[in-house]
């Protein structure tokens, strides 16, 4: 009996590559000094089991002093999975293998994973919390949804509001203003919620810190529900109920929900009771609310496996078959075509969108609400009019956000100095604008793959954001200082904090001291990871569609990084504004193939036709005018070691 052959199968199998050699050893090349062109999208993530590909050759012009990744293979050897599973991909295959999904059962299981997650009522505290929101629904009660400004806390507010609406509730959503309130719960806006009539307050993606906070708010008369994703310190706020599928008495199988995601699961717990319960008229469907989840899941870089890839997947279908008003309307003014949306859309294009709002609006700007309410606006609009307009709006707004990030990271560079050899990168200033503290942080990481804490300096208090790479857990290095600080929380890899500024220097002092006896966990730099070798003959039309099936991309399952060595230069030019991308003619004597490398139209003046270089990238389609060609998405270069195709070695 024949099998049915499936996206990225082709009828007959075919070998597996056999550019690479069995068992692990090294890739000898040229010094790589492109960091990733466009952001390759979950990369940050990947694990550490990689295979050095490294060279003596002469190496390409610096990126502004930023960090040069090393190649590294992340597994030698061959794989059978291509005969095995009866024509899969041979490149698709050779990728999963890469990524230690190397059995039939394994690659069915994540190219066609099933739908059923686990039940919510085992995530600890759903019941308890369910419970307490039948009771406001029952009885009436005014219910506050208090989130966060940041793309996750936006969408999984908009979320609850329109779940606990649909269930004829009274909701007043919520989200601090970052610059008076900055991030989580505060007791002053939960005293005004408690002056306005209501009497009970459901947080979505913050509050498992806040202890001090729901004391007080309980006290007042007002109950607090707790959804959050972050950390769980060890104490935890005496709230009515704490759902994270962090704790450790949580019987949830999947920890690694982002807060929209949380949110999500309680509106389904929540519709199925309502509707045992008499108070849903008819039955809800939550998954109405799936392109929030992945709007929010993929923005968030929480990582994309598991339950968090099925969710995203079943979302970006909702948005591309029917996306809502304020999504369409942003997607529009990104140049998106919301039928082909995909989670790089998300992460490039909708959610710094969504996010300007919360880093740059004030209350001023925004009618006495924070800023992060328009983009809420935004998401819970069902008028087209209203909604193209409130995304003209953010637009506006990110492309402030972009001119002021390039100037800050700039002037953050400056105050550093020299910073190579410092175990942290720790730089405040009064100046900053704490809208993008993070993203300052974010970028000076990246730059010398060092963790970086950016703060805006105030004459008594000092906020700002941390950034870390793979081996320092920034969130446990300030749990450990815990006495100098006011608040924080976060993840292994960005935080949050608030301290006196008059602990700034032993903040710093202590936090190098702890980076510095970390740095083993690091390794020797960015590493930029290599699924598969292989040559340019190997790639086909089909290649793409099958390599989609990974899709979509995020944290811990990026994209594609499939190289090519000693291909040779038939043609360069800077291209796009102020010539920031390359576009490239390769050739490895036999085949010629075109490729673009976005934000690296820079090295045009240090490459030379008739160089050998080493490519890694994603092959795409480019249709033009009806015709499809296949294009190279290239997402770092190096010279190679090989000579060229007439014998001789690079100039």
């Amino acid at each position: 009996m024949t099998a049915e052959v499936r996206p990225g199968f082709s009828a007959a199998s075919a070998a597996v590559s056999a550019t690479l050699s069995a068992g692990y050893q090294p890739i000898h090349g040229g010094r790589s000094v492109a960091r990733r062109n466009r952001p390759h999208l979950g990369a940050r993530h990947s694990l550490p089991y990689n295979i050095p590909i490294v060279g003596k050759e002469r190496r390409l012009a610096s990126t502004n002093g930023l960090a040069s990744p090393q190649w590294y293979l992340k597994r030698g050897g061959k794989t059978d999975l291509a005969t095995r599973m009866n024509g899969l991909d041979p490149i698709l295959a050779q990728v999963l293998y890469a990524r230690k999904i190397d059995t039939p059962e394994l690659a069915r299981a994540f190219l066609y994973p099933p739908e059923d997650a686990a039940d919510p009522l085992s995530m600890a505290d759903m019941a308890p919390a369910v419970e307490r929101l039948l009771q406001a629904l029952r009885t009436g009660e005014a219910i506050a949804v208090y989130g966060d400004y940041d793309a996750d806390g936006v969408t999984a507010t908009a979320l609850l509001t329109l779940a606990l609406r649909a269930l004829g509730g009274e909701v007043t959503p919520y989200i601090p203003d970052r610059f008076d309130e900055a991030y989580g719960l505060n007791t002053p806006a939960l005293k005004a919620l408690r002056d306005r009539g209501i009497t009970l307050a459901v947080t979505v993606d913050c509050g498992v810190r806040s202890v001090e906070e729901v004391a007080h708010a309980r006290a007042s008369g007002l109950d607090l529900i707790i959804t959050d994703h972050h950390s769980v310190p060890e104490k935890l706020p005496p709230a009515v109920a704490i759902i994270n599928p962090r704790r450790e008495d949580s019987a949830y199988p999947f920890r690694e929900l982002a807060g929209v995601g949380v949110a999500y699961r309680l509106a389904q717990a929540l519709f199925e009771a309502a509707s045992a319960a008499g108070i849903a008229q008819s039955p809800i469907d939550a998954d109405a609310f799936l392109d929030l989840v992945a709007v929010g899941t993929v923005a968030d870089i929480v990582p994309l496996l598991g339950e968090n890839r099925v969710l995203a997947q079943r979302g970006l279908a909702r948005i591309r078959a029917a996306a809502r008003p304020g999504i369409q309307a942003l997607a529009k003014v990104a140049g998106i075509a919301v039928s082909e949306t995909d989670s790089i859309d998300i992460a490039f294009r909708l959610g710094p969108r969504l996010n300007a709002a919360g880093r740059l609006l004030t209350r001023d700007d925004n009618h006495g609400r924070g800023g992060a309410h328009l983009a809420l606006d935004l998401l819970l609009t069902e008028e087209p009019a209203e909604a193209q307009a409130l995304a003209e709006r953010l637009d506006g707004v990110n492309t402030e956000r972009q001119a002021l990030l390039e100037n800050q990271v700039a002037r953050a560079q400056n105050l550093l100095g020299d910073a190579e050899g410092r175990p942290i990168l720790f730089v405040h200033d009064p100046d900053f604008p704490e809208g993008i503290v993070g993203l300052i942080a974010s970028r000076l990481s990246d730059a010398f793959y060092r963790p970086a804490l950016v703060l805006r300096r105030g004459t008594r208090t000092s906020r700002g954001s941390a950034r870390s790479v793979e081996g320092i857990h920034i969130t446990q290095a300030l749990d450990e200082n815990a006495d100098l600080l006011q608040r924080w929380g976060g993840h292994a890899l960005a935080a949050g904090v608030t301290l006196k500024t008059a602990n700034l220097q032993a903040l710093e002092e202590r936090l190098t001291a702890y980076c510095a006896a970390h740095l083993d966990g690091i390794g020797d730099g960015p590493k930029q990871h290599v699924d598969a070798i292989v040559r340019l003959d190997e790639l086909t039309h089909d290649t793409p569609a099958a390599l989609a099936l990974l899709e979509p991309f995020g944290a811990d399952n990026p994209e594609p990084a499939l190289a090519t060595r000693g291909l040779i230069v038939r043609s360069l030019r800077p291209v796009g504004r102020d010539g920031r991308h390359l576009r490239l003619y390769v050739s490895d004597g036999q085949r010629g193939i075109s490729a673009i490398a976005f934000r690296l139209g820079h090295l045009a003046e240090s490459l030379a036709v008739g160089d050998a270089v080493d490519l890694v990238y994603r092959p795409t389609l480019n249709v033009w005018q009806g015709e499809a060609s296949l294009q190279l998405v290239v997402q770092a270069i190096r010279l190679a070691s090989e000579p060229r195709a007439d014998g001789t070695q690079n100039r």
